[in-house]
């Protein structure tokens, strides 16, 4: 199977794709497929290397899971359950140290969204951030991985939000400043084959990996915080990232065919905007995990490279078990 996969034999196996309006394999194709069969015992040790870098590669996915899941339960029980203002109203432990619960109020207070923690106020994503859309680019201009700059795109952020690393494209054509950013810089999809809200209005913040530079496509929205906020653009990440502002903002969508989501509908929905401290705090705390995450997804990175560039090597022989 991990040989059926392999980048490589995905290319041979798509060489015998035929067929005219639609091309397709044939089981005569499928049995003149070539492929290296070392003996049995050299067959076991060889999938117990893959085996055991496919374990790692998954450890560490679910490692990242953990971490985001983390860093969005916190998020949400600050910024929008208002957890730790809970908890001095019922004269409970807030669970915090002292340091941390003192830059919450003890009491709640009434606005347009319900109650509030006292202080806090009642804000648009609109008074906070701009957005402008990226680059409608031409398919001949797509490249191979580092000739050109790097492009996120649609393709780039996952159902639910997310980097999706997989999905990056490389671009050699024409573009305008505008339509460059820069790593930390937050993406939103505002475009959706279909109406389930699966993808539109998601985001994801651009990794470290791809260097200092790269362009972002028609189908997303850049993020830039305002210079009167004192809100980052990790805020509106996780803030995108909780179900009932999501909701809000994939609920201006529209479209026939194709569900779109206006420059509006993303800059209209409104939320509670708490104090810069607190955020400074939790700042600290998210900086912490997200280096973590992409630290992980590095090396998850690497580990793939290593496992693809052995197995080919180690089924045709040109690598022994033992110098692997």
């Amino acid at each position: 199977m991990s040989f059926l996969t392999h980048p490589q034999v995905k290319g041979y196996i798509e060489s015998f794709n035929a067929g005219g309006s639609r091309r397709a394999l044939t089981k005569g194709h499928i049995n003149a497929f070539c492929i290296p069969l070392p003996p049995l015992p050299e067959q076991r040790a060889i999938a117990h290397i893959l085996g055991t870098l496919d374990d790692k590669i998954e450890l560490n996915r679910k490692m990242n899971e953990t971490l985001e899941s983390i860093a969005r339960a916190l998020f949400k029980s600050w910024f929008v359950d208002f957890d730790p203002v809970r908890a001095k109203v019922e004269k409970r432990d807030t669970g915090l140290p002292r340091e941390i619960a003192d830059l919450f109020p003890e009491e709640f207070e009434d606005s347009e969204l319900g109650e509030i923690p006292r202080g806090w106020i009642v804000t648009s994503l609109g008074d906070q951030i701009s957005a402008s859309k990226g680059l409608s680019y031409k398919g001949k201009h797509l490249c191979n991985p580092g000739e050109g700059l790097p492009m996120h795109n649609l393709n780039s952020v996952y159902e639910g939000g997310g980097y999706k690393h997989e999905g990056l494209k490389w671009y050699n054509g024409e573009h305008r400043p505008s339509h460059l950013l820069e790593p930390g810089d937050v993406i939103v999809t505002n475009t959706e084959q279909g109406f389930d809200h699966l993808l539109i209005g998601y985001a994801a913040i651009v990794p470290k990996r791809y260097g200092p530079q790269g362009l972002f496509s028609h189908h997303i929205f850049r993020i830039q915080q305002k210079k009167t906020s004192h809100l980052p653009t990790w805020f509106t990440y996780l803030m995108l990232r909780t179900q009932r502002f999501h909701c809000l903002v994939a609920g201006h969508s529209n479209g026939t065919t194709v569900n779109m989501l206006p420059l509006d509908g993303l800059q209209k929905p409104r939320f509670v905007l708490p104090p810069r401290q607190v955020v400074e705090r939790f700042g600290r705390l998210f900086s912490v995990i997200e280096d973590r995450i992409e630290l992980i997804e590095n090396e998850n990175s690497s580990l793939v490279a290593v496992r693809d560039l052995l197995l080919p090597k180690l089924i045709s022989g040109e690598l022994r078990i033992g110098a692997a």
